[in-house]
């Protein structure tokens, strides 16, 4: 892939020239654009500048790219007051932020992690690296967090959307990801920058300082730079008006009343609990029966019960959808705080030799409280702490026992903090070995260490235990411990009769706390050499060929209570194994035609790459796999006007330390089980790792053309498809997806669901599989202008647009999806649309940015009166099965003091756009697309010495 590697010194001459090539490059620099296609621009001296880009190994000047390129420079960050790149990328239509601290909110593990997906794939199949060059997994599914890469010295960012494993290797099924660091800074940089939403929340300071100088007479140079990032996150659901509105509500049975199964709406009440205790009984006198806090009781309000079901998991309205304790607690945003630093030193050997050490460190820290837990437990006539009233209404009617159902919201959820630091250290040399010949090798030594621990963890037989309690001889004690020999000595009677009653000790007996480690450690050797066999008509053939050795290696522990996955949520594990790679590419590139009538420029460029793996772990063999990559592309440009490129690429993806050898963790989804009338139900669902997995094959198609017409100077337009099937993919179908295809008949995926002897739904194993196949298509847009407006200034307008066509997993089609209902896998939009408008005049630069998303489907799995085929007796029919859009808008201003100094400021969602209702686990949208927060101001200054 082509595109010119320009610092921006070199942009703003080429400006100041007043040439177009210069303008198209800055262009480029300045927002995420498909990557240049001219020729390169002429140093000072007039001669082309030679380059790599991202997706290929050829060194080269003034060849075009094949792939697509598309290029987001430090520019576009400074003009959204971004200060991570992360969530720079997340706002490009070809990414989904699938994981961002706005997605995590319950969910232990690396909290406030930002990391990459291209095309809806998953983050696994996005290979990231920095200058070229592996980043090591920093994060416990074996994927990057961007969060540990130096943003204030990124000097822009490549991003190659299609397969390019045969030039990287593994994971580059999507795409790559490569952040260039700016490696020539001399002097020092700085910013500080502070942000705050309209309601007074979401409060984040960030500071960064850059330095760099040359020494011993400018044969070395070294740079050192540092930042520190705190973003105090968001409160919980009940903080933003929209968050408690709604819910999925079941109606059991499907068509009963005229109504479907699924009944989207709110504030949502339950049906099978309360927060201080609610007896669950379909008849009878101790039907409602709530408990207070004083112990004593009170009818519940059930609200608007939808089916003959007396007992739902949630209904519409009542005492409870004050405050749910599905939602209560539950942050939509968790605080994380951020530092970062690097230091780099090169020192030229010799004229042809030059050596470079780049030395790296960052630490993530974040905290999220889990779901309220929620416990069904049975209470006997003889509980010693049973209320007086309800005692005499059990022995009037002879009832022995019942149910009760209980959220445990005077407990509040789990708290999990996370810690995540990341070492990285690279030594590598290169040098000249003629004017047509270069190489270069490295060693790099990386460390991942990742810690959890989480308190006020409730775990449920625990529960049960405490709850059952007895009075023996005047003292209440456990039952369990009520023989002759305790069963459990460490247990504490629990009063479970209305909120506010447990005791310190006893809450502490029913919600310990527990931990988690993981340290990943990689090294990777590796050398190549490209340069230029012998001429052809268009150019010289070159070619570029290496070798590469890694060794991943994951050592870790876990508590006893999480390994058994006792805990109502989080349960980490220990995760222990290693993975060798050693792997050889050839790669090459022929210029057939340059410079004719119908053939501009045409060119060839293929790669193959060989791999083998092998794969140990404590207590089982080890395996060992070998594949090989391929990739053939090719440019023609007819004319100046219009260049046409395409692609055909085989690409892998092997399964990492995590997918092969990590945990099986146990949480909790709630299922619309067909086999049940399309009831509602909350069970175990478990998920993680399985030790058979094989890796996956892609077979990639990219086809496009760039469009620069002479009659509109400074317009530039491109249009890409690309088409992705993976075979054997390493996914997870979705908790809801196994029990719907099991009841379907695919008898094969009822192993992974169990029911207890009454046929009920208890849980559902979604651990990852070699899934059948993904199908991703779509089609990538970009356009740029940029025209001198007299005396007014200049302008930049740019679009970025992806109109996905189909992301079809295991067989189910989320294309157009963008709601995200618990137990499924999130989809894509049918379009995103990203645009933005720049006008510089003097010392003010003013811009706007905007972003779009039509109306989607809530769920393609389920069936609305929108859908062809709807009936609201079908157990996967829904009141409303679509989600409306939204167009969010910024804007923001630069004013320079002077050539040193400068302010800014920025609005978010200017409009104070609320996110469409979209009911998911996250609360009443879809978090991944839309803004949860509102119109939020940031504020700063940056200076440069």
């Amino acid at each position: 892939m082509l595109s010119r590697i320009i610092s921006n010194r070199r942009i703003r001459a080429a400006l100041r020239g007043g040439s177009a090539i210069g303008a198209l490059i800055c262009t480029a620099a300045a927002t995420a654009q498909t990557a240049p296609q001219e020729a390169a621009a002429p140093d000072a001296a007039g001669a082309q500048q030679e380059v790599v880009v991202t997706g290929s190994r050829i060194v080269r000047s003034g060849f075009s790219a094949p792939t697509p390129v598309t290029v987001v420079g430090e520019e576009r960050l400074e003009q959204r007051a971004i200060t991570n790149v992360g969530d720079a990328l997340n706002e490009l239509p070809s990414f989904r932020a699938l994981q961002t601290p706005a997605t995590q909110q319950a969910v232990g593990g690396n909290i406030g992690a930002r990391v990459l997906d291209l095309r809806g794939l998953g983050a696994t199949r996005t290979l990231v690296l920095l200058d070229g060059k592996r980043f090591v997994p920093s994060t416990t599914q074996g994927t990057i967090d961007v969060n540990l890469i130096p943003s204030s010295l990124i000097e822009r960012t490549e991003v190659v959307t299609g397969g390019a494993s045969a030039a990287y290797g593994s994971d580059a099924v999507a795409g790559v990801v490569n952040f260039i660091l700016d490696k020539k800074l001399t002097g020092l940089k700085g910013s500080v920058q502070a942000g705050i939403s309209q309601r007074g929340d979401g409060a984040e300071q960030n500071v960064q300082l850059a330095y760099g100088n040359h020494f011993a007479g400018e044969r070395g140079h070294f740079i050192i730079a540092g930042e520190y990032n705190n973003a105090k996150g968001l409160g919980d659901c009940y903080t933003r008006s929209w968050c408690p509105r709604e819910q999925l509500i079941g109606n059991t049975p499907a068509g009963y009343a005229g109504l479907p199964a699924s009944i989207r709406g709110g504030p949502a009440g339950t049906g099978t609990l309360s927060s201080g205790g609610l007896i669950v009984a379909n008849s009878g006198p101790l039907r409602g029966l709530a408990f207070n806090p004083n112990g004593t009781t009170s009818a519940y309000d059930f609200g608007t019960i939808y089916g003959t079901n007396p007992s739902p998991l949630f209904t519409l309205g009542g005492t409870e959808s004050a405050r749910n304790g599905f939602l209560d607690g539950i942050l939509l945003s968790p605080p994380v705080e951020r530092v970062v630093g690097y230091a780099h030193a090169d020192y030229q050997l010799s004229d042809a030799v030059k050596a470079n050490l780049d030395l790296s460190y960052g630490q993530v820290k974040g905290m999220v409280i889990g779901s309220v837990a929620r416990s069904t437990v049975t209470i006997q006539r003889s509980n010693a702490y049973l209320p007086a009233g309800v005692a005499a209404l059990m022995d009037q009617n002879g009832i022995g026992s019942f149910t009760l159902g209980r959220a445990f919201m005077d407990l509040g959820g789990a708290v999990d903090r996370s810690d995540n630091k990341t070492y990285r250290a690279v030594f590598s040399l290169e040098g000249q070995i003629s004017d047509k010949w270069r190489w270069d090798a490295y060693y790099q030594y990386g460390r991942n260490e990742f810690r959890q621990d989480y308190t006020g963890n409730v775990i449920a037989s625990r529960v049960a235990n405490a709850a059952d309690a007895v009075n023996v001889n005047g003292q209440i004690v456990c039952r369990i411990n009520a023989g002759a020999v305790a069963a459990d000595p460490s247990c504490v009677p629990l009063n479970i009769f209305g909120a506010g009653n447990i005791s310190p000790a006893a809450a502490a007996y029913i919600a310990p706390s527990g931990f988690q480690t993981t340290n990943l450690t990689e090294h990777v050797v590796a050398a190549n050499v490209n340069g230029a066999l012998f001429a052809l008509p268009g150019g010289d053939f070159s070619i570029a060929a290496g070798g590469e050795y890694r060794n991943d290696s994951a050592t870790g522990a876990a508590d006893a209570l999480s390994t058994a996955n006792a805990f109502w949520s989080f349960n980490g594990k220990a995760v222990v194994g290693r993975i060798e790679v050693a792997e050889g590419y050839v790669e090459a590139e022929a210029p057939i035609l340059r410079d004719l009538p119908f053939a501009k420029t045409l060119e060839l460029n293929g790669a193959v790459r060989r791999t083998h793996y092998n794969r140990t772990a404590p207590g089982s063999s080890s395996t060992s796999v070998n594949a090989t990559t391929w990739k053939i592309g090719g440019v023609w440009a007819p004319n100046d006007t219009i260049r046409f490129r395409a692609t055909r690429s085989r690409d892998i993806r092997a399964p990492n330390l995590t997918e092969l050898f990590g945990p099986v963790t146990l949480g909790r989804t709630t299922i619309v089980d067909p086999a049940n009338n399309g009831a509602q139900i909350q069970v175990s669902a478990y998920s993680g790792a399985n030790g058979q997995l094989a890796p996956e094959k892609a077979d990639t198609w990219t086809a496009g053309a760039v469009l620069s017409p002479g009659f509109i100077p400074g317009l530039r337009l491109s249009v890409d498809y690309y088409d992705i099937k993976l075979k054997g993919a390493i996914s997870t179908l979705g908790a809801q997806v196994l029990v719907d295809r099991c009841a379907a008949g695919q008898t094969v995926l009822c192993q992974y669901i169990q029911r207890d002897a009454a046929g009920m739904l208890t849980s559902v194993s979604d651990v990852l599989q070699n899934v059948s196949e993904i199908d991703n298509r779509g089609i990538d847009i970009e356009a740029s202008y940029r025209t001198g407006l007299g005396a007014l200034g200049n302008l930049d307008l740019r679009l970025l647009a992806t109109h996905y066509l189909k992301l079809s997993i295991g067989g189910v089609n989320r294309t157009g999806q963008t709601g995200y209902r618990p137990g499924t896998t999130t989809g894509v939009p049918d379009w995103i649309i990203d645009g933005s408008a720049v006008w510089s005049i003097g010392a003010l630069a003013l811009n706007l940015h905007g972003k779009y998303i039509p109306q989607g489907i809530f769920d393609t799995t389920l069936v609305g009166p929108q859908d062809a085929g709807y009936s609201p007796a079908l157990a996967n029919s829904i009141n409303n099965n679509r989600v409306n859009g939204r167009f969010y808008l910024d804007v923001g201003a630069t004013i320079k003091i002077n050539d040193r100094f400068e302010m800014f400021g920025v609005i978010n969602n200017l409009l104070d756009k609320d996110p469409p209702l979209a009911a998911s686990a996250q609360g009443a949208t879809n978090q991944v697309y839309f803004d949860p927060i509102g119109r939020y101001f940031k504020f700063g200054a940056r200076v440069r010495l």
